[in-house]
């Protein structure tokens, strides 16, 4: 990279539940790992402080041997959509509470730190990763895919990510599966995420149980609690249960047959799929896209594209925050006459 020094980057991954930080070379070793409860009860200052005090640790840590690994060029953030990329702003995201609203991270993180930052959504930010260090490294033509406790995605077309004039392209979990199905986040009907997320999942087993269905089902919500999710409706089907196996094959059904749509429309190489759900699924999730795809995919990208799980677990965020911010500092570089 042009006018990119050696150096590490200090990347921030901002999640409902966990803020992390760490840094990252440009090998993709990560070091220095910190993290906190994100605090969404007290407010989007205290998410903000949260984050600036976490950068300041891992600054501190990463200094201290820096000698050894490099300067520090800048902070990759890693955030929850809607973002604005452009200007680094997270617009209005579903789980860090009521008051997080347009909220200008990267520049805030910038002016608290003295450093450059950058920030993008973190499906984009995990497609990074996974295309320098994970199962897309080398490959020009590749789909992300998270299922979590939502379900999102990054396209990536001729080794760039498609991003669309507002920065929003890539939203897969609102790719449109039953036009009668539930009520999906967004106030549409039958998406993707509607029906194969986590929250999905946990809503029809709570409606099953309702209906007196699922004695088993029934048994674990009383154990879990709030907790309560699709972690237990998953070992409820593993278990053998069959109303938790039915709701368990919709969701990976309707996964299935949105890959043969991404496959049509996209003509990748590669699915690389990530997020907890999956991981908790295996191929219970992937061996039945994989075989939709092959039976009634296009017959060319059909017989090209391998549906795979991501390579890089947790750190998927930090690795695309380090390659976010080489990225764009080289970009910028490109810009000067």
């Amino acid at each position: 990279m042009r006018g990119v020094e050696p150096g590490v980057v200090l990347a921030l991954d901002l999640g409902g539940t966990q803020i992390r930080a760490a840094e990252v070379d440009t090998e993709g070793t990560v070091r220095h790992r910190l993290s906190v409860a994100t605090p969404v009860a007290h407010g989007a200052e205290a998410i903000v402080a949260a984050c600036t005090d976490l950068v300041a640790e891992a600054r501190v840590a990463s200094e201290a041997d820096h000698s050894a690994h490099g300067a520090v060029l800048g902070v990759g953030i890693s955030a929850p959509g809607p973002v604005d990329p452009f200007k680094g702003v997270i617009v209005d995201p579903p789980n860090l509470g009521a008051t997080f609203r347009d909220i200008p991270l990267a520049d805030r993180v910038a002016a608290a730190s003295g450093l450059p930052a950058f920030l993008d959504r973190d499906t984009q930010v995990a497609a990074m990763g996974e295309g320098a260090f994970g199962a897309a490294r080398g490959c020009p033509d590749y789909i992300y895919v998270t299922v979590s406790t939502g379900i999102g995605g990054a396209i990536v077309s001729d080794g760039r990510l498609l991003r669309g004039p507002d920065g929003g392209a890539g939203e897969i979990g609102h790719l449109l599966v039953d036009r009668t199905g539930p009520v999906c986040g967004c106030g549409a009907r039958g998406h993707l995420e509607a029906i194969a997320s986590g929250v999905a999942i946990a809503r029809a087993a709570r409606a099953a149980i309702e209906r007196g269905a699922s004695p088993t089902l029934a048994g674990m919500a009383d154990a879990a609690g709030p907790a309560f999710g699709a972690r237990e409706v998953v070992a409820a089907a593993d278990g053998g249960d069959e109303v938790a196996a039915t709701i368990v094959d919709d969701a990976c059904d309707a996964f299935a047959q949105s890959c043969i749509s991404l496959v049509d429309v996209f003509d990748p190489s590669l699915v690389v799929v990530g997020g907890s759900l999956a991981s908790g699924l295996g191929d219970r999730l992937l061996e039945p896209a994989r075989d939709a795809v092959a039976r009634l995919a296009f017959a060319m990208p059909a017989r090209r594209v391998r549906i795979v799980p991501t390579m890089l677990g947790d750190d998927v965020g930090l690795l695309g925050a380090g390659v976010l911010v080489r990225d764009r500092l080289a970009a910028a570089d490109t810009r000067v006459p």
